[in-house]
């Protein structure tokens, strides 16, 4: 507790060696504690709550603490030694709200009860909520005797109550960015499509429409990335994983890590011969490593070393998360020998459209789109200084059990369309005529519909389709997903492949047993799925 007269707080005072202000030194603990505390009621309550209690003094100089309990030193780590004949200052520190402690020092002043929240600090430096509740003590001729005060450590309530807020920040997030990221897509998928047409088709020689088209297919494609870390920080973008090492997916991606660091950084790695497996989205995972290789080579100015570890990990043995059930987790980190990062912004480094970048050269969202993509996979992101210099941004996935599936020992180059019939289902008819054409440009052969009942009448009368190509969001009362599990059943001949912009009650379990392409796609990637499900092993001919 503090008077209006308390001078400003020193987080870590010793406060055996503090006098009382007003120039008056601490004496023994006879000369500060009453003769009668050790048999008035008062004070014997005081002393056996498990609650922490303490006793001021307001007839001396600076309301001095002359009585308190066991649990009141428990809490802050001081013993009483250090405690008695000083104000309650010394649990103040940097971070303490000093609007909460003006509140208390008004209270104090006009001899009134107030209760307030204020962040306190324990002698080993450490923080704590603290609930406190001060009231004045009067005798029985009404003058002011003791100001008493009842702390209460609330830290775990803060904390989930920090983490409720957070929940309900990012289901806003999540709903308002669902909301529009179908349509958006859709939007950019016909930009993009067509502008992958309009290339197809310009002349080797006509230099300026192949810039023009090219600045189209650019500013389509960063706007998809927006709309995919907005998804990815919201956690609501649908991720496919399955079952991998980390030390695998960094060596099968290191060229195009080696590629994004630039030459004048040098990538190393250091990887755990005993790593665990883990189930990942291996594209969600590569973009997260090369949004924070990125952010590797500008802190370190384009010239350096990046280094890449992975190893095993146990919590909470391993104390240097927080937020993580206790188990066992496989940790990627990325660690450059930049200049570190600023106290003051690791807080917020993760946060959406948060950038210490120059205006125009970040939108924000690249760390967070990586802390929302490992939050959703159950593990999390941290950052920290590394000794030395640089810093530090770590990766926890969850363990997982089972055997890794080995890749084919060489790739497979897709080859062109064929003639085969595809049956697409798409509600948007911008949308639709543009996938009719690419596909029709590639070689197929495409019947057009509007709904997931136009398909299976279609289907009804002429079943004679190697794919269904079909949306997933659509009007009508029947979804893609629904569609795609009527025809597995019924015409099982015919092969099955997903689209969306995004989905989020539409993308369930049942989804992913289906391949799946997501919007706005290239044409040339749109190619290579559809060849991938149809000349798969098992597949009709």
């Amino acid at each position: 507790m503090s008077d209006p007269s308390a001078q400003q707080p020193v987080a870590g005072i010793d406060p055996a060696k503090a006098p009382i202000q007003g120039g008056e030194w601490r004496g023994s603990n006879e000369a500060i504690v009453p003769a009668k505390a050790g048999s008035d009621i008062f004070f014997a309550a005081v002393k056996t709550t498990r609650m922490p209690m303490v006793v001021t003094d307001p007839h001396r100089p600076d309301n001095p603490i002359i009585f308190c309990n066991e649990a009141f030193s428990f809490m802050t780590g001081y013993s009483q030694d250090e405690i008695l004949g000083y104000n309650c200052r010394f649990l103040q520190g940097p971070e303490t709200d000093q609007t909460a402690i003006d509140e208390v020092r008004a209270a104090i002043a006009k001899r009134e009860e107030v209760a307030v929240e204020v962040l306190n600090y324990r002698k080993n430096g450490s923080t704590f909520w603290n609930a406190l509740f001060v009231s004045p003590v009067f005798g029985d001729d009404g003058e002011l005797r003791y100001f008493f005060a009842s702390q209460l450590d609330i830290s775990r309530r803060r904390e989930a109550e920090e983490a409720l807020h957070e929940a309900q920040r990012m289901e806003a997030v999540g709903k308002l960015t669902g909301g529009i990221a179908h349509d958006f897509n859709n939007l950019l998928q016909v930009i993009q499509g067509y502008a992958d047409i309009l290339d197809a088709r310009i002349g080797p020689d006509d230099r300026s429409a192949r810039r023009a088209v090219d600045a189209i297919s650019t500013s389509a494609a960063r706007a998809a990335t927006l709309t995919q870390q907005l998804l990815a920080f919201a956690r609501k973008q649908e991720l496919r994983d399955r079952l991998m090492n980390l030390n695998q997916l960094v060596g099968d991606f290191r060229p195009i890590l080696e590629r994004s660091v630039g030459a004048g950084i040098t990538l190393k790695r250091d990887l755990a011969s005993d790593l665990w497996n883990c189930r990942v989205d291996p594209v969600q995972t590569e973009m997260a490593l090369l949004n924070i290789i990125a952010n590797a080579r500008d802190a370190t100015g384009g010239a350096g070393t990046v280094t890449i570890t992975t190893r095993n990990a146990v919590l909470p043995e391993d104390a240097s998360v927080a937020k993580l059930e206790p188990g066992e987790y496989v940790v990627a980190t990325i660690r450059d020998d930049g200049p570190g990062i600023d106290p003051t912004v690791a807080e917020k480094i993760f946060e959406p459209f948060y950038t210490t970048k120059e205006m125009g050269k970040g939108a924000g969202l690249g760390l967070a789109m990586v802390y929302g993509f490992m939050r959703q996979s159950g593990g999390i992101a941290t950052v920290q200084n590394v000794p030395g210099g640089g810093a530090a941004f770590s990766l926890y996935f969850p363990r997982a059990s089972g055997a890794v599936e080995r890749k084919p020992t060489g790739p497979v180059a897709p080859r062109a369309g064929g003639a085969e019939r595809v049956l697409m289902v798409e509600d948007q008819i911008e949308v639709g005529e543009l996938g009719k054409t690419i596909l029709e440009d590639l070689g197929y052969e495409v019947v057009l519909v509007d709904s997931a009942r136009a398909a299976l009448d279609t289907l009804h009368g002429d079943s004679d389709f190697r794919l269904l190509f079909t949306d997933i969001l659509m009007p009508g009362g029947m979804n893609g997903v629904a569609l795609a599990q009527a025809v597995r059943r019924d015409y099982p001949h015919t092969a099955v492949l997903l689209t969306t912009g995004f989905a989020d009650e539409a993308i369930d379990a049942g989804s992913r047993s289906f391949e799946l392409i997501r919007k706005p796609y290239r044409r040339n990637e749109l190619n290579e799925r559809i060849r991938a499900v149809l000349d798969k092993p098992g597949a009709r001919t």
